[in-house]
C-alpha cells in the first residue's frame, strides 16, 4: 500500500456509536491497525510518530481509502462512517480527494463523519477552510480527543463542528476519578451551549457509561457497547444495555453502580 513501508499493510475495524435518545446504534469508527512484515500490530500514533511529516498525508489518504472501501463491502445501510484525519492531512485538497473516493464506493457524503485529531495543524486558517469544503460536500465534522493538546475551546469556537468527542478515560487522568465525574456535566452543558453534539468515548464498564449519560451526552462509545470489530450488524444486547442504563438513571441514579 502507498505510504507504508515494504511488507506492512493497514487492517480496518469498527468501533460502533450509539444514541442515548434513540438508544440505537447511529455510527462506526473506523480504526486503522497497521501490522508489521512480521505479524505484530502497531498502535496508529505510534506508526505516524515514526513516519517523516511529509509522508502523513498520503498515509491518512490511503487509510481512509482503505476504510471506505471496507466498510462499502460489509455495509448493511445503518449508521454514518467516522473516519479519524491527522490536523496535518486535512486541506480543501484532501476534501476533493475525499470527494472522489466516497463517490467511488457509492456511500452518501452525509453517511460520512471526519473526525479531526487532537494534534496541531501547520495553519488553523486551512484547517478552517477544509471544514467550510467538508459543510458544502455534505460531510459533518467532528473533534476528536477534546481537552487534549489543540483539541481545546478555540478549535471548537473556530470549527463549530457537528460533534466532539470527550474521553472519559483521559478525563479521569486529568482530574481524578470523582471530580472528572462532577466535572463531566458542565462540560457536556458548556459543549451544548456552543451548539455541537458531545460523544463521551472509552466506556469500559456500567458506572463509567451511565455517568456520560448522566451528564447529558448525545452519544457513547466504549467497549462496554462494543470492542472495534470487522463487522457493521448492529448489536442488539448493546442497545439493551443502553435501554438498562437509561431506565436506572432514571430511577436510583449512578450510586447505585459505584
Amino acid at each position: 500500500m502507498a505510504g507504508l513501508p515494504p511488507a506492512w499493510h493497514v487492517t480496518s475495524s469498527f468501533q460502533p456509536l450509539y444514541s442515548v435518545h434513540s438508544a440505537s446504534l447511529v455510527g462506526f469508527e473506523a480504526l486503522a491497525r497497521p501490522v508489521s512484515a512480521s505479524g505484530e500490530p502497531v498502535g496508529p500514533a505510534e506508526f505516524l510518530a515514526s513516519r517523516a511529516e511529509a509522508g502523513i498525508p498520503r498515509i491518512d489518504r490511503e487509510w481512509r481509502r482503505t476504510h471506505l472501501a471496507r466498510f462499502a463491502a460489509v455495509d448493511e445501510g445503518v449508521g454514518a462512517l467516522h473516519l479519524n484525519v491527522h490536523p496535518k492531512a486535512l486541506s480543501a485538497e484532501s476534501i476533493d480527494e475525499l470527494r472522489e473516493d466516497i463517490a467511488l464506493h457509492g456511500i452518501a457524503p452525509p453517511r460520512v463523519c471526519l473526525e479531526i485529531l487532537e494534534g496541531p495543524a501547520p495553519d488553523e486558517g486551512r484547517l478552517a477552510r477544509a471544514v467550510a469544503a467538508c459543510r458544502a460536500l455534505g460531510v459533518r465534522v467532528a473533534i476528536d480527543g477534546f481537552g487534549m493538546a489543540n483539541a481545546n475551546v478555540d478549535r471548537v469556537a473556530r470549527l463549530v463542528p457537528d460533534l466532539v468527542k470527550v474521553s472519559r478515560p483521559a478525563l479521569d487522568a486529568a482530574a481524578g476519578l470523582e471530580q472528572a465525574r462532577r466535572l463531566l456535566p458542565s462540560l457536556v452543558g458548556l459543549l451544548h451551549e456552543t451548539g455541537v453534539q458531545v460523544a463521551v468515548t472509552g466506556l469500559a464498564d456500567a458506572p463509567a457509561a451511565l455517568c456520560a449519560i448522566e451528564s447529558g451526552a448525545d452519544i457513547v462509545q466504549g467497549f462496554y457497547f462494543g470492542g472495534p470489530r470487522s463487522g457493521l450488524t448492529p448489536d442488539p444486547m448493546a442497545t439493551e444495555l443502553l435501554c438498562r442504563l437509561k431506565r436506572l438513571h432514571a430511577t436510583s441514579g449512578a450510586d447505585s453502580l459505584v
